[in-house]
């Protein structure tokens, strides 16, 4: 029986260890998700859901006819190593489903953008009625662009107490009329965490 028991562990072990596929459909399985210090799913989605929602209601749009959007960069200063593209993707696409704005994608670094297409023009192989003309492209009269920050602090609740961390994220947004270099819209949104095996430089 004694030999046993170390198969019964590993074996209980492994089973637990087992990987559970979410399905982000269902509110219940990502609400049983197991929370992490890191940057994730709900993080991006929730961040990105308040960030769209205050860019709409502050009446920035309006202010701008017909406005377009480029896509600026969204600096990464935390100690997680994650492309923001993650989050600006889900910004553009609900910012384009609302319908208030364009997203000017030639500014937004896509490889099969607008201007690789021109470049084939002269190319024999290719049929040049099909090449867009010149002269066609349209310029943003917005930029968004903003910065991801991190900040640890340790925590200390008594003498026998275990030392967990605190790590607070903070997202930054500015959207730019590109015609007067003014600021339209600004935002912050924190996410606050806590807990063990905080990410660290």
């Amino acid at each position: 029986m004694k030999k046993m028991i170390p198969i019964i562990l590993c074996l209980a072990l492994a089973a637990c260890a087992e990987p559970r596929v979410i399905d982000l459909n269902d509110s219940n399985d990502v609400a049983r998700m197991q929370n992490v210090m890191e940057l994730e799913y709900r993080d991006w989605t929730n961040t990105a859901e308040k960030m769209t929602t205050s860019m709409l209601d502050s009446g920035a749009f309006k202010k701008v006819k017909d406005p377009i959007i480029a896509i600026g960069d969204i600096k990464n200063d935390t100690a997680q190593r994650f492309d923001t593209d993650i989050l600006t993707k889900k910004i553009r696409t609900t910012l384009l489903k609302s319908g208030h704005a364009q997203i000017a994608a030639n500014y937004s670094g896509n490889d099969a953008n607008a201007t690789k297409v021109r470049e084939l023009r002269g190319d024999s192989e290719y049929d040049q009625s099909t090449i867009a003309k010149t002269g066609t492209l349209i310029a943003p009269n917005m930029s968004l662009s903003g910065k991801m920050l991190q900040r640890n602090m340790k925590l200390e609740s008594g003498w026998f107490s275990s030392i967990d961390t605190r790590v607070e994220y903070y997202l930054q947004l500015t959207l730019t009329d590109l015609k007067t270099g003014l600021s339209v819209w600004e935002d912050e949104q924190p996410i606050i965490k806590e807990g063990d095996h905080a990410p660290t430089w």
